[in-house]
């Protein structure tokens, strides 16, 4: 998934009577724009540094930054142009589209880009109107909050979850038919088995696992776990690592539950990691990684994802306190370390939650959740129609002994919902919920019309 990757023209009308210093500064303008939108740290992509003017010229940029893999296109009209071939090129290019109409005065930016818009919508493109100058900071906000939510949408397309095992104890809310998910949002399913992996971490060399071990040694606040149980948590962590390589994944969705404690160990050591930002290797991308097979939490984890860069939290609605409109959240193990306030503040601690026969226990991140902004997410289906809770919320920050409130074993977040708990209470379909940092619902209610899943914002 990566940095977002914007496809980025500039359009004029092909007739002859335009003197050349017209064409001259629509050329600038469009080098300009671009400068302006490299500054958000997109990937902007051009398929020529000239204005498209004719038929074929739109049609054959708009055809090259498809090639590229473009995954909105943001399209700037400083004067009048023929829509017809903006719409071309936006049948052409596959993307939603943006349509920026500068205002510059003796120019009629806003004409063009209303027919242009107007043709777009028509054709079936999904599009905006922004209106406004390159230097107006108001109106590259209103960009790059569009961009983002559309690619967050966009970003899922051409993208591998390796899903490991089958259905996880009953779960319908997270078990999917694998061509629906192919079909609705481009995601590919493709399966592997966790008896495989384990095989695979037997065979992982103990230099490796020792250099896993000394790095989560010097990293993290405490380590109260036997050896044995640490050995083979770092040691699917590392398979599991080596098979996203090899498969090319962009998320995993593992099973875990409930027969790999009975028989090995879980994964909340690799789920918590590959999610985290860094690791024994130094700073790296955020992997997605759901739990419990869960595989509508997974596709909602790598949307918010695309939000913020990661990680998106992967946890269970525990407890309500009504009195103060605040959710405790909790989950076994599989909760990215990067949402503790410090590294230090993270302890791996016994896990064995007592449903379970355990061969060894595993290895589970204790903490609290940081303060801050957060946003909730969460895709589900009512009688197959997808849909999206959507709530911000705070994060409140509490001292570490606010862990034996729930579960002293597992690593908890405490959110100050921004909707009313029964509103919330009310639109709840999964055990299971997402958040990142930051404040996006603007950003998921165009990611949402991208997809065409309804949001239900509290």
């Amino acid at each position: 998934m990566g940095k977002i990757k914007v496809g980025f023209i500039t359009t004029m009308s092909e007739d002859k009577t335009w003197p050349q210093r017209i064409v001259d500064e629509f050329t600038k303008k469009h080098q300009a724009a671009k400068e302006v939108l490299e500054k958000t740290g997109w990937e902007i992509v051009t398929a020529s540094s000239q204005v498209g003017r004719t038929y074929s010229e739109m049609i054959r940029q708009a055809r090259m930054l498809r090639e590229k893999g473009v995954q909105i296109l943001v399209l700037l009209v400083p004067d009048w142009t023929y829509s017809s071939h903006s719409a071309a090129a936006g049948l052409n290019i596959g993307v939603p589209v943006l349509v920026w109409a500068d205002d510059e005065v003796g120019h009629s930016g806003i004409v063009g880009a209303s027919i242009v818009r107007g043709a777009l919508d028509e054709v079936g493109v999904m599009t905006t109107l922004v209106h406004g100058s390159i230097g107006d900071q108001m109106v590259l906000k209103k960009i790059e909050r569009w961009c983002r939510g559309v690619a967050a949408a966009t970003q899922l397309r051409n993208t591998r979850i390796g899903l490991g095992g089958s259905r996880s104890m009953g779960m319908y809310t997270a078990h999917v038919d694998p061509s629906e998910i192919m079909k609705r949002f481009g995601v590919d399913i493709d399966g592997w088995e966790q008896t495989d992996l384990i095989q695979r971490s037997q065979n992982i060399s103990p230099k490796e696992t020792e250099e896993v071990r000394k790095w989560i040694h010097d990293t993290f606040g405490k380590t109260d776990v036997k050896d044995e149980v640490m050995t083979a948590q770092i040691n699917l962590y590392l398979a599991l690592n080596h098979l996203i390589e090899e498969k090319e994944y962009e998320a995993v969705c593992v099973k875990c539950l409930p027969e790999l404690p009975t028989c090995y160990t879980t994964f909340c050591l690799a789920m918590a990691i590959l999610n985290d930002r860094s690791d024994h290797r130094g700073l790296k991308e955020s992997i997605v990684c759901g739990c419990e097979a869960d595989v509508n939490g997974t596709l909602t984890m790598m949307i918010l994802k695309s939000l913020d860069g990661g990680p998106a939290m992967f946890t269970d609605v525990q407890r309500f306190y009504k009195d103060i409109n605040e959710v405790g959240l909790m989950n076994c193990g599989s909760s990215a370390t990067d949402f503790a306030a410090s590294k230090k503040e993270v302890f791996w601690v016994h896990e064995g939650l007592m449903e379970f026969q355990w061969k060894m226990g595993a290895a589970c991140p204790q903490y609290l959740t940081r303060a801050g902004r957060v946003t909730l997410a969460r895709m589900s289906r009512i009688d197959g129609r997808y849909v999206m809770l959507i709530t911000g919320g705070e994060s409140v920050a509490y001292p570490r002994e606010k862990l034996w409130d729930l579960n002293p074993q597992h690593p908890q977040s405490y959110i100050r919902l921004d909707c009313p708990i029964d509103r919330f209470v009310d639109n709840l379909r999964s055990n299971h919920i997402h958040f990142v940092f930051g404040n996006f619902i603007e950003e998921l209610k165009i990611a949402c019309e991208v997809l065409q899943v309804t949001p239900i914002i509290l």
